[in-house]
């Protein structure tokens, strides 16, 4: 269903102000051309007079008031209080007449302050009070007619005016909930594609690294030793299926039919031994020592440290030129986590990428913080390259 406040909300300015200005002028001619009918079969009042040309004159004016009542109230309020001051002033009869008093005020109630309204209102009045008495002594309850109506008017506007003032911060809010919403939408879009971002560099980094040192671990003793070669293959088919694998897992979180495409366990603590084992080649040994309660490690935490050791083992693989590297995961009685990864290669190198330069090291620390946690990557005491990643009251 189509909502026509938001249709009418869509047209241009100009296009609404004409409208507005339309429909107002109409209706004051249909009001007026009322005035002139009704008015014209009135008998007058005794001592007073028919209507002559200066009292449809003064109708006219009253009509004219209304039509100005909406856009310039100040300006239709002396137009009305001129119309029927003077229209009972001459003794013209009763009539509808006093109908556009009443809009007026109403107008003013709802498009202008309430101290103006209530003046207006006043002035009104005084001036048909003052002239009833004048002309009509012995019509004494007019006045009291005249202010019931008057401050009626104004508080029928003013209450229209609440409401409306209602309604546009219920507008306001909807608008500013629904912009709330359009923003989070953007923000955990923009999340999801920079965890996937992060993810893929990681894995496609790792696997990719390790098929490179194995193949060409595998081509070196190809001829004189090709059960290692063997084993070389054997671990590129591994390192290139693990990948595979976990592409297909990602790219599954994109399908719009909502299918599960996952195939392999979320990387956690659990998994960061095996993948510690598989980074090791002839030319790399590895060394893994997991110690405490892991299990009570929070799922994101696990991630977190799975993926660091797994980019850590990737620029090991790619730039440390390491014969050996350990991992180290130490779980607190206090359930804070501690990951160490250090190497014996060479630590100048990866102390240039410590300073937050490259994507990996920058990637690692806003992991580490994205979950609670810090990281601290830089030369280590006897050489090498050390990262530290720590989570809990010790980090």
């Amino acid at each position: 269903m189509i909502d026509r406040n938001s249709v009418s909300m869509q047209r241009p300015p100009a296009a609404r102000a004409a409208g507005g200005w339309a429909r107002t002028l109409a209706g004051a001619a249909v009001l007026t051309v009322f005035f002139l009918l009704a008015s014209g079969h009135n008998q007058p009042p005794s001592g007073g007079r028919a209507l002559d040309a200066l009292g449809y004159l003064l109708l006219v004016l009253a009509g004219a008031a209304v039509a100005l009542c909406r856009r310039f109230p100040r300006t239709a309020l002396v137009l009305v209080v001129t119309a029927l001051g003077c229209y009972l002033g001459r003794g013209y009869p009763i009539g509808p007449i006093y109908l556009a008093g009443m809009l007026v005020l109403f107008s003013m109630g709802w498009h202008t302050p309430r101290r103006t309204a209530v003046s207006g209102a006043g002035l009104l009045v005084i001036v048909l009070t003052v002239l009833a008495l004048t002309t009509r002594p012995a019509a004494a309850v007019l006045p009291l007619i005249f202010a019931g109506w008057a401050a009626a008017a104004v508080f029928l506007g003013e209450v229209a005016r609440n409401r409306r003032v209602y309604l546009e911060g219920v507008r306001e809010q909807t608008r500013s909930r629904e912009l709330t919403r359009v923003e989070q939408a953007r923000r955990r879009i923009a999340e999801d594609r920079l965890r996937i971002a992060r993810d893929l560099h990681d894995s496609v980094g790792h696997a990719m690294a390790m098929i490179n040192v194995q193949a060409a671990a595998g081509a070196h003793v190809a001829d004189q030793r090709p059960e290692a070669a063997k084993q070389a293959l054997v671990a590129i088919q591994q390192a290139s299926g693990d990948v595979l694998d976990e592409l297909t897992a990602m790219l599954g979180v994109l399908r719009a039919d909502g299918e599960s495409a996952d195939r392999m366990p979320t990387p956690g603590i659990a998994q960061i031994r095996a993948l510690a084992e598989s980074s090791g080649s002839p030319r790399l040994r590895t060394g893994v020592a997991i110690e405490g309660r892991t299990q009570d490690v929070p799922e994101a935490v696990g991630i977190a440290a799975y993926r660091i050791v797994q980019e850590s083992l990737t620029n090991v693989i790619r730039h440390a030129d390491a014969s050996f590297v350990q991992v180290t995961v130490r779980v607190e009685d206090d359930r804070s986590l501690h990951v160490e990864v250090c190497d014996d290669g060479v630590g100048a190198a990866g102390a240039s990428a410590s300073s937050g330069s490259g994507i990996g090291i920058r990637g690692m620390r806003e992991r580490a913080e994205s979950t609670g946690g810090r990281l601290d990557a830089g030369p280590g005491p006897r050489g090498g390259f050390v990262v530290r990643a720590g989570w809990g009251p010790r980090s």
